[in-house]
């Protein structure tokens, strides 16, 4: 009887873990996870590409009042849904691709993409976006669950078809079971 109420109780645990909540951070890493990693300072121009449901740039704006950020997503629902919960005068949504972004060259600092380049089309169009509006000396970084080796020598394979020659790569610690996250960091 105990053993078929363990069962039943360690199954309703892992359906739970299995809803559309939950599987994206078995198979994502965290977006948060790249706070330590970025260079942050006073007074920058921050822009986060395909940034979903704007977690990131939510929590950066909580604590960065003197910074202007953007985030673009392709979504209309999501931009809509991220400008309805924005609170933050220096936070900006847009809805755009990330291969055509609205932005003046060298305009960013800092430019973010977590877990939204394997979804762009034109992957390679989309990074020499990102380094058209990225200020010289400005930051990209870039994070990407890796669940084999095959997407990570594609995903090395796009970076070196784009205009950003010789990133620093590094795998940060696991923030997701079935992937590893992956970071590029790449200094203009």
């Amino acid at each position: 009887m105990n053993a078929q109420r363990d069962y039943d109780s360690n199954y309703q645990r892992i359906a739970k873990l299995l809803t559309k909540n939950y599987i994206h951070r078995w198979i994502k890493p965290d977006a948060l996870s790249i706070l330590p990693e970025l260079r942050l300072r006073e007074n920058i121009k921050i822009l986060d590409v395909g940034c979903g449901n704007g977690r990131l740039l939510f929590k950066l704006a909580s604590f960065m009042d003197t910074c202007e950020l953007h985030g673009i997503d392709i979504r209309p629902g999501r931009i809509r849904k991220n400008q309805a919960r924005n609170r933050y005068p220096n936070l900006k949504f847009h809805c755009c691709p990330a291969d055509n972004l609205p932005f003046a060259s060298e305009y960013f600092d800092l430019i973010i993409c977590t877990n939204a380049l394997q979804k762009f089309p034109q992957k390679v169009r989309s990074l020499d976006e990102m380094y058209r509006v990225l200020k010289s000396k400005g930051d990209l970084y870039i994070l990407e669950g890796i669940r084999d080796n095959e997407w990570k020598n594609k995903f090395d394979k796009i970076l070196r078809q784009s205009k950003f020659i010789r990133p620093e790569k590094k795998f940060l610690p696991q923030t997701a079971l079935l992937s590893k996250s992956y970071l590029i960091h790449y200094v203009k």
